[in-house]
């Protein structure tokens, strides 16, 4: 029968075509999970370098807080001491007038 060899042949292609487009596709595959692997790699290696940044961030706040307290109370004791001067130089003025009425005043 002339129709057999023919539905064979035609058969045979198919498979040969169907076999390509497996291979092909799976070495697509193959070439994604490479690229899969590399991509994984260094995500994980800028998750180590966020971590570390974010460790490195909190820090460096807690730092600049501290920094912040420690002027803010030197100038609160700055001008606690600026304040006290101030009243005591009146006082010491005060006190030298009187000194120099009396002075005056017996003199």
């Amino acid at each position: 029968m002339w129709f057999v060899g023919g539905n064979q042949d035609r058969g045979s292609t198919v498979l040969d075509g169907l076999t390509a487009e497996v291979n092909r596709v799976e070495l697509q595959a193959e070439t994604c999970e490479r690229a899969l692997g590399v991509y994984q790699r260094d995500h994980a290696e800028l998750d180590r370098r966020v971590r570390r940044l974010e460790t490195e961030l909190e820090e460096l706040r807690r730092a600049r807080i501290e920094a912040y307290s420690r002027w803010w109370d030197t100038r609160e004791d700055r001008d606690r001491a600026v304040h006290v001067a101030r009243r005591l130089r009146r006082r010491l003025e005060r006190l030298r007038r009187r000194l120099s009425c009396q002075g005056l005043a017996e003199g």
